[in-house]
């Protein structure tokens, strides 16, 4: 069984108030459809609501390996580092302050693509608040952008004939200016 060591460093002990001893000892495992294996402090699992929902079962052992077979290593990798630092803040005086910093941080060296499919990461496994802070940024970064970064960036196609488009900018010219072409 084969432990990401990118995991490890970004799977630390986590202090959660409620928690007894017991449960911050007990580790939880998944497996992305790559094959990498996860160890996870169940306070950290906790947070993805997919993962709580299968080993809430009264039939699952905490043993059991859980297949998630819609997630790649990179992205489970980075959406713990997410929760885990998440946890870490929460609570505390200065939380905020150290979240905005991590986050502005977290995003600096991903693209956009990436950051989309760590929104269908966090989408599928029910992170809502990994969700928000996706969402938002990547909604950050389209402001201003034509209409053919924003087509290419979602996949979407151009259902406009040429003379529909230029009748469309024709009538309100407004929405094409100030644009960056990125």
């Amino acid at each position: 069984m084969s432990t990401s060591s990118e995991n490890k460093a970004s799977v630390t002990q986590v202090s959660c108030p409620t928690a007894t001893v017991e449960d911050m000892k007990k580790k939880i495992m998944v497996r992305t459809a790559d094959g990498e294996v996860f160890e996870l402090k169940k306070d950290v699992a906790m947070e993805i609501a997919i993962v709580k929902s299968f080993f809430q079962e009264d039939t699952v052992s905490y043993e059991t390996v859980m297949p998630i077979p819609n997630v790649q290593s990179r992205e489970m990798a980075k959406l713990i580092e997410y929760c885990n630092k998440n946890l870490e803040l929460k609570g505390k005086a200065d939380g905020d302050k150290e979240l905005k910093a991590f986050q502005a941080e977290f995003i600096n060296d991903q693209s956009t693509k990436s950051l989309l499919r760590l929104a269908d990461v966090a989408n599928y496994l029910e992170v809502k608040y990994f969700l928000d802070f996706l969402c938002q940024t990547v909604a950050d970064r389209i402001k201003n952008k034509t209409v053919e970064y924003v087509r290419d960036l979602f996949g979407v196609e151009n259902d406009f004939s040429p003379e529909e488009y230029d009748k469309v900018c024709a009538e309100a010219p407004w929405c094409f200016e100030g644009l960056d072409d990125d």
